[in-house]
């Protein structure tokens, strides 16, 4: 099992190695992610980082880095944070390289953990298509909770859910 942590980006150090990882990746990553496809060099991924990272800092979001025995893997995020509703929604994704390894159950478990003690949320959602089946196993795995599913999207989408008592609870 790999080394896993997560941490804020740091946009000029982490760009190029980002947009390399997505080149790599973009056929898998795009079947699942439309905004993955935009970043079309390591400008446009030093950007986007560098508005996360500005929203990490005015708490709108929290997105990290996935780092797998040192090397970047991917990234986790919770977004639309509201401190007043006391919720978020959680987005993720992984290389393949780095897949089936449990590397995104222990990064979001780092983040959930974020969430929930840090930040002192009470809820978090999460989607994904039906036919995304490691994302689906992923969710469940972590205790999140079906609770149905939208339909004619670009794809349909799977609505999870998780409760800082459930998470606190879990076994």
């Amino acid at each position: 099992m790999s080394a896993v942590e997560i941490r804020p980006p740091e946009p000029a150090r982490d760009a190029e190695r980002i947009y390399a990882l997505i080149e790599r990746h973009r056929g898998t990553l795009s079947q699942w992610l439309a905004g993955i496809v935009r970043p079309q060099s390591a400008a446009d991924t030093e950007a986007f980082l560098r508005l996360q990272a500005q929203g990490n800092d005015e708490g709108r979001c929290a997105h990290r880095v996935i780092l797998a025995d040192g090397e970047i893997a991917g990234i986790c995020s919770l977004h639309g944070i509201s401190a007043a509703h006391r919720y978020a929604r959680l987005g993720y994704w992984l290389a393949d390289s780095h897949v089936g390894r449990g590397v995104m159950s222990q990064a979001l478990a780092l983040l959930l953990r974020h969430a929930f003690e840090d930040l002192g949320l009470h809820r978090l959602e999460l989607g994904c298509a039906p036919e995304n089946l490691r994302s689906c196993r992923v969710a469940e795995r972590l205790g999140f909770r079906l609770e149905g599913e939208l339909r004619d999207r670009f794809w349909n989408m799977r609505c999870y859910g998780l409760l800082a008592d459930e998470w606190k609870n879990r076994t």
